[in-house]
């Protein structure tokens, strides 16, 4: 069963760029591997969540699960897993993409690129926690919350002594899609603009 943080809406890609602007009102979340994670308050809204380094304002470029030293040529990531279900045995979610990479930097090069991510829903059914569901993202990675919702956030190791690291979100809030249809007009607007006026001749 998905929780409210995995109710998403579709974004287009453009609205990365629409966004841009807006990066003064986005918090940044530091998700340290080492320790029991961040957590995040969201208010009812939409939320763009990218997944920032050091040359961003973050406090990560990746983490390594085995690798207390940092210094691996193998097995870096930047995925993490949220919990916003209270119990002692809340349902989990992990998003990321289902590979490692050779530095912190790689890592963070892929995630930022790639197209969509996954997620992976899990239950615990007595004894353990087991598969509850699996779908594909595309990004930009952005989450509807219908109602006000506290999300905990860390790095999905069970064993954090040997890890070194960690991933850094940036979380804003994402325009109502009738807002980008009217970015998108005025865009659209100006641009038509510019070639009507391209093609005017010059007075004589």
């Amino acid at each position: 069963m998905m929780s409210n943080f995995s109710k998403l809406i579709a974004g287009a890609s453009l609205s990365l760029a629409l966004l841009a602007g807006g990066a003064a009102q986005a918090a940044i979340v530091n998700i340290s591997a080492t320790s029991p994670g961040a957590t995040f308050d969201f208010a009812a809204g939409s939320y763009l969540i990218e997944w920032i380094g050091t040359a961003d304002g973050g406090a990560y470029d990746g983490w390594n699960g085995a690798c207390p030293a940092g210094d691996c040529t193998s097995g870096w990531r930047e995925n993490f897993t949220a919990v916003s279900d209270p119990g002692p045995n809340p349902d989990l979610e992990s998003f990321g993409l289902g590979s490692s990479f050779s530095s912190a930097l790689s890592a963070l090069a892929a995630y930022k690129a790639a197209p969509s991510i996954t997620n992976n829903s899990f239950v615990w059914n007595g004894s353990m926690y087991v598969p509850d569901g699996f779908e594909v993202i595309a990004q930009p990675f952005i989450v509807n919350i219908g109602a006000p919702l506290t999300v905990k956030f860390f790095a999905g190791d069970g064993t954090p002594n040997d890890n070194f690291g960690g991933v850094s979100l940036r979380i804003s809030a994402a325009p109502e899609p009738g807002t980008w249809a009217l970015m998108l007009l005025g865009f659209g607007g100006a641009g038509m603009a510019l070639r009507t006026r391209r093609r005017t001749p010059a007075a004589a």
